[in-house]
């Protein structure tokens, strides 16, 4: 596992598939190793994008509360912020070596975004095609189901994971970091 750098990354977005709706902002923390245990790294990423078309459902946009007009406004455009991911993950690796794993609490949801985005603008997605899913891994790890495996529930069973600020959840840095946490405790469970 030496050669592996794990990225949480969370992002909002604007509607429940890409293509149809926009990427609001992306959250990532790389987690490595400290010693003998896993720990969320101090570098963070962070970056609000301009929309590139697509729908606004409301109930989405509540959930970030990112409004429309401050995207419009002072969004990265979309392929400057896909450029800056992939140069935060190669500064990443150019440190220590290793190969970038993408992983998301419900991957499927952000992954798809990071993916599509990538592909939209012809650029290389540096994490590839695979990508870990906290929830996943939880189940195996915790032999849990899948309705388990909430983040409200996670936290209750794995005393490391800080409690969750629920003033900053659904704020893809926060929402990033707080997933490392979880990802390390899942990994540094004996």
């Amino acid at each position: 596992m030496a050669d592996v750098v794990y990225f949480s990354v969370d992002v909002e977005a604007s509607g429940p598939v890409p293509g149809l709706y926009n990427l609001v902002s992306i959250g990532a923390v790389p987690v490595g190793r400290d010693g003998e245990f896993w720990k969320p790294e101090d570098q963070r990423f962070y970056v609000e994008l301009k929309p590139i078309g697509g729908g606004f459902d409301p109930q989405a946009m509540a959930v970030h509360g990112i409004p429309r007009e401050r995207l419009e406004s002072r969004g990265a455009p979309a392929d400057q912020a896909m450029r800056g991911l992939s140069e935060f993950v190669e500064r990443r690796l150019r440190r220590g070596g290793g190969r970038a794993v993408f992983v998301g609490h419900n991957v499927a949801f952000d992954w798809s975004y990071i993916s599509y985005y990538y592909v939209l603008h012809g650029l290389p997605n540096p994490f590839g095609y695979k990508a870990l899913d906290i929830k996943s891994l939880a189940m195996g790890r915790l032999r849990i189901g899948w309705f388990e495996t909430s983040k409200d529930r996670l936290e209750t069973l794995l005393p490391s994971v800080p409690r969750q600020d629920l003033t900053q959840a659904h704020s893809a840095d926060y929402d990033a970091l707080y997933q490392a946490h979880m990802l390390c405790a899942l990994l540094n469970l004996p």
